[in-house]
């Protein structure tokens, strides 16, 4: 079953493999490099079954890619928590977030579409990176959090 998740106003909900080490956010007209966030095992882990059980295209593909597809999610949703912090704003960090799929999806086989890509940002936001949920508008702030809610019963 899949969730609805959010999709920001004037945003495809592009999101993507990033590189696996963070680039500058030059994109964003920012010098300052980026960091992800420092996250447990645990929170990978919650990360990687949440974003299986919102989207089953991911579950497909974290089973057909293995290491390259949880590298692969578990760094776009890293990447998409340190550039919506440098960022603008979510708009912003998911302009920024889609040029760094250009290089490198062709090597991660990442399913492109808007369940996907709204899902790792939304499962980022629940499990990697929960203080940024405060940057999104409050209606974007209230699906995610409603998704978090969906899934805590889930796996209760």
């Amino acid at each position: 079953m899949a969730f609805a998740v959010c999709a920001p106003a004037g945003a495809a909900g592009a999101a993507g493999a990033a590189p696996a080490k963070f680039p500058s956010a030059a994109a964003s007209g920012r010098s300052k490099t980026l960091s992800p966030p420092k996250t447990s095992l645990a929170q990978d882990t919650a990360f990687f079954r949440d974003v299986a059980e919102v989207d089953p295209a991911l579950a497909t593909y974290e089973q057909k890619q293995g290491n390259v597809a949880l590298r692969a999610l578990l760094t776009d949703g890293a990447a998409f928590c340190a550039l919506l912090r440098h960022s603008r704003g979510i708009d912003d960090a998911l302009v920024a977030e889609a040029e760094g799929v250009r290089s490198t999806e062709t090597k991660t086989s990442l399913p492109l579409s808007v369940t996907t890509f709204n899902t790792i940002e939304s499962v980022s936001l629940l499990t990697l990176c929960p203080s940024e949920l405060r940057l999104l508008p409050a209606s974007d702030r209230s699906k995610v959090r409603r998704l978090g809610a969906a899934l805590a019963q889930r796996s209760g």
